[in-house]
């Protein structure tokens, strides 16, 4: 749940990062992509780095869906 998008945490190059909170009760980063500004692949690409990578620096991917 995301409180109707109202806790912004930050600004990327393709979109904008929010704060939520899965029905688990896990606290989630939530990222909108603008789709004017990403193509596909760059969604592809994106979403596979993030998806390989495992630091403790660096949140987890959990899932993604498009609209």
């Amino acid at each position: 749940m995301t409180h109707n998008f109202a806790n912004k945490l930050g600004q990327g190059g393709f979109g904008t990062i929010y704060k939520g909170k899965l029905r688990s009760g896990h606290i989630v980063a939530l990222k909108v992509l603008v789709m004017s500004k990403a193509n596909g692949q760059d969604f592809i690409n994106e979403f596979a780095t993030i998806g390989r990578i495992h630091h403790v620096k660096v949140v987890r991917l959990v899932g993604f869906c498009v609209q």
